[in-house]
């Protein structure tokens, strides 16, 4: 009789265990999926690291007073949240509310929602969310690549054909010298276009290229590993050094042998229209030297001189 009543007790347990699972699973949290993107919840689109500060701005939305993070692959509320007492108008013109997420330390897809309200963009939590942007913050340099043409294994939906290659530049009578006279002809292909022109400038690409050697010897070890997918991947030099050597090798032409001095940039007379650079078929020149452009060239090369050294031991690179 004691062992029916003990078992009787355990069954009644389970049952009530499972409705109370039951009912709970029911009540969970969640959210309305069919909530529009709310442009004024505005946020990192990328996303962020892990450990990584974490706020969204909500923008004149007085009403709203919780916001929830969405899992979009688990589909169901992953943090509950307060949001800050509005601050003052800015001169933006808008009201503003801070949604700090900055515990929560999960990674995935998530997006920030307020119930009723609307929803963010799509964003990451991940050790390294950055790792593409990264890639493609310097991969933008070999879309900028003067004389050669953009493949379409590289280039994909960016392919396009030669622009520019620069073997007929000719002495601009401001670039005249001792070793070279008005409408003399020369070549000095390679480097990168400008930004929003064509031409191509010693100063301006000469504190990119600084810049992009003093990022490689601060962080060797993630450029050596880094494939960009430009047509030198795979030898081996870093593909970042690849990059820069591609406008180093122009950088090298606009220098006069005669007396060491560097002409200040490869223009046309007047800037190209909005066309694609193999229909940008203008005269180019070489102008005046520049004392800016003679040192940053010095500097450059001895930086480069340094960094291409262990990869080219043999030889002097510069």
């Amino acid at each position: 009789m004691k062992f029916n009543l003990l078992s009787e007790m355990k069954s009644n347990y389970v049952i009530v265990l499972s409705l109370l699972l039951t009912q709970w699973a029911c009540k969970a949290p969640t959210v309305d999926e069919n909530l529009p993107v709310d442009e004024s919840i505005r946020l990192n689109q990328i996303g962020f690291y892990p450990d990584q500060k974490k706020l969204a701005v909500i923008l004149n939305h007085d009403e709203a007073e919780d916001f929830v993070i969405w899992d979009l692959d688990k589909t169901e509320i992953v943090f509950e949240g307060k949001l800050t007492a509005q601050s003052n108008k800015t001169l933006s013109g808008h009201n503003s509310r801070i949604a700090d997420f900055s515990q929560f330390t999960q990674e995935g897809n998530y997006e920030v929602v307020l119930s009723g309200v609307g929803k963010s963009y799509p964003f990451h939590i991940q050790s390294d969310v950055n790792l593409e942007l990264g890639k493609a913050s310097i991969k933008a340099f070999y879309y900028q690549r003067a004389s050669v043409e953009l493949e379409e294994a590289q280039a994909g939906i960016w392919a396009r054909q030669l622009g520019h290659p620069d073997d007929q530049v000719m002495i601009h009578p401001s670039a005249v010298s001792a070793t070279r006279k008005a409408g003399e002809i020369i070549s000095a292909p390679k480097g990168w276009y400008d930004a929003g022109d064509y031409n191509k400038y010693v100063v301006n690409s000469g504190i990119t290229v600084g810049t992009l050697l003093s990022l490689f010897e601060d962080f060797p070890s993630y450029f050596q590993k880094q494939d960009l997918n430009i047509p030198e991947s795979g030898d081996q030099i870093p593909d970042l050094l690849d990059e820069i050597r591609w406008n180093l090798d122009w950088m090298i032409t606009m220098q006069d042998p005669g007396d060491g001095g560097v002409y200040h940039k490869l223009t046309t007379a007047k800037f190209e229209g909005m066309v694609e650079p193999h229909l940008a078929v203008s005269q180019r020149y070489l102008v005046a030297k520049s004392t800016a452009a003679t040192l940053d060239f010095a500097a450059v090369m001895a930086q480069a001189a340094r960094v291409f050294n262990p990869y080219f031991p043999e030889e002097s690179v510069m």
